[in-house]
């Protein structure tokens, strides 16, 4: 039915590598490179999202945040 996976096993044993050769390569670095940086992102936007979970969690127990703003608001009425 399909060829491809035939053809490519018939092709992959025809060619001889040097495995001392045969590297990544730029892309290799590239793609690796690009991992990387967006982890280092991610890392970084989620550090300041539990930051800021932790300066309104904070609040929360002092009493100073949304929270007990609005349940204060709501005993007045």
């Amino acid at each position: 039915m399909n060829t491809l996976p035939t053809s490519a096993v018939v092709l992959a044993g025809a060619v001889d590598l040097d495995t001392d050769t045969v590297t990544p390569g730029v892309l290799g670095f590239l793609a690796i490179f690009a991992v990387g940086l967006a982890l280092y992102y991610l890392m970084r936007s989620m550090t300041g999202k539990l930051r800021a979970l932790n300066v309104g969690a904070d609040a929360e127990r002092e009493g100073t945040g949304p929270a007990a703003a609005s349940a204060e608001e709501e005993s007045r009425s």
